[in-house]
């Protein structure tokens, strides 16, 4: 089956629109995501993630625990022995 000229034309359009319209999603998430931390970063003391609240985190590092580069809470120790043979 041979596609048109027209038809190559169209499958262009969707293939631009669907490229577009995700490239603006991922622009839209950063920037929620940057506002988020942005807002929670006003106030150290009630930043918190699933791991443990967070306190005194300087704008950076929320940031960072923001793009998921970033922990905080305890932090589990390993016993010795789960290496041994």
């Amino acid at each position: 089956m041979r596609l048109k000229k027209t038809e190559w034309m169209l499958l262009a359009v969707v293939a631009g629109s669907v490229m577009g319209f995700g490239n603006w999603l991922q622009g839209e998430m950063n920037r929620a995501s940057l506002a988020r931390i942005q807002r929670d970063s006003t106030n150290p003391q009630d930043l918190q993630d699933s791991h443990g609240a967070c306190a005194g985190m300087n704008a950076r590092e929320a940031e960072m625990m923001g793009k998921g580069e970033l922990w905080c809470g305890a932090v589990g120790t390993l016993n010795p022995t789960t290496f041994s043979r």
